[in-house]
C-alpha cells in the first residue's frame, strides 16, 4: 500500500481549495473568490486501490516580507513543505518575480519531488496560453512533472493523480480507508461559518473575522445535532455588519452555513450565532494560537 503526504502550495486565490474539494469529492475546504480566505493546514484524504493520497491545503503564499498575522499563515503553508513527501504547486498563467519567488520558496524541498499544476485551464481562451506557461516553468528545471487542470471541471485530475502516485511511499496507509479528513466536525463546521461571512459581508469584514465553536451537542445525533457558535470581529462597526438590520445578516449567514454543515454532518442541525468584538485579535499571540492560526 502506498500513503504519503502532498502538500498543496501556492499563492492566494489560485485554486488550492477547490481543487481539494475535487479530488476528494466533498466540501471539506472553505471557497471564495477573495484571497487569502485559506488560514489553517486541512488534510484531505483519498484511498483508491492501493494508495491513499493525504493532501495537505495550506493558505496562499505572499512571496514578499510580511509580518502579523500574514506571516503566520505563511509559517502554516512553509510547515506543509517541510512535513511533506510531495510537493504541488497550482498557477495560472503567471510570469512574474512573485512566482520567481515561490518556486524559491519551493526549493526548501531539496530533494523532494515538485509537480507543478497549471490551473484553470478551462476555455478555449485559456488553452491558447497555456503553452508559454508550461515552457517558461520547464525551462526553470524544478519540477518533476508539469501538469494542466481544472479544478472547477475535473479535467486532468486522473493525470495527477497517476503522476503523484509514482512518488508515494510504500509504508501502508497514514489513515483509515474511510477517513476524507483529519479534522474535527466542530473545525470544519466553523469553517463553513467564517466562508459564508467571505460571502456575505463587506470587504474588511472577512478578514477581521473568526468564528469559534462554543458548543457541539451530538447527543441526538440521529435526529439533530445543536451548534452554538461565536463569530468575533475586530471593531463595534463591523459586529453591526455582521448582525445587519434587525438581524438580517447574521441569519444570512447563519442559515446558509447550517445548509452546507446538514450536506457535510448528515443530518439536522439547529445552529446559533453570537458576535462578539475582540479588539486586536490578530495580534494577540495566545488568541492565535487557540485559533490554530500561529504555530
Amino acid at each position: 500500500m502506498k500513503s504519503g503526504l502532498i502538500a498543496v502550495i501556492g499563492r492566494p486565490n489560485v485554486g488550492k481549495s477547490t481543487l481539494l474539494n475535487r479530488l476528494i469529492n466533498e466540501k471539506l475546504a472553505i471557497v471564495s473568490p477573495k484571497p487569502q480566505t485559506t488560514w489553517q493546514r486541512l488534510h484531505g484524504i483519498l484511498t483508491t486501490g492501493d494508495t491513499q493520497f493525504v493532501f495537505i491545503d495550506t493558505p496562499g503564499i505572499e512571496t514578499e516580507r510580511t509580518s502579523g498575522f500574514i506571516a503566520s499563515l505563511k509559517k502554516i503553508a512553509v510547515s506543509a513543505m517541510d512535513d511533506a513527501d510531495v510537493a504541488y504547486t497550482t498557477l495560472f498563467r503567471s510570469i512574474t518575480q512573485k512566482e520567481l519567488a515561490l518556486v524559491r520558496e519551493l526549493k526548501r524541498f531539496g530533494d523532494k519531488p515538485r509537480v507543478l499544476l497549471v490551473n484553470k485551464t478551462d476555455t478555449k481562451k485559456d488553452k491558447r496560453l497555456l503553452l508559454p506557461v508550461v515552457k517558461w516553468y520547464a525551462d526553470l528545471a524544478v519540477y518533476s512533472a508539469i501538469l494542466p487542470a481544472s479544478a472547477r471541471t475535473g479535467d486532468g485530475i486522473d493525470a495527477l493523480l497517476a503522476e503523484l502516485k509514482k512518488h508515494m511511499p510504500t509504508d501502508g496507509m497514514l489513515y483509515g480507508k474511510d477517513m476524507i479528513t483529519d479534522r474535527y466536525e466542530r473545525e470544519l463546521a466553523a469553517e463553513l461559518i467564517r466562508e459564508k461571512l467571505f460571502h456575505f459581508t463587506k470587504e474588511e469584514v472577512p478578514y477581521s473575522s473568526v468564528c469559534t465553536i462554543d458548543r457541539f451537542d451530538e447527543s441526538e445525533r440521529d435526529r439533530i445535532i445543536r451548534i452554538y457558535a461565536t463569530v468575533f470581529v475586530e471593531k463595534p462597526s463591523q459586529k453591526g455588519i455582521v448582525i445587519g438590520a434587525s438581524g438580517s445578516m447574521i441569519k444570512k449567514i447563519g442559515t446558509s452555513a447550517r445548509l452546507d454543515i446538514e450536506r457535510l454532518l448528515g443530518t439536522k442541525v439547529y445552529l446559533e450565532l453570537h458576535v462578539k468584538v475582540k479588539e486586536g485579535w490578530k495580534k494577540d499571540r495566545g488568541f492565535l494560537r487557540e485559533m490554530g492560526l500561529d504555530k
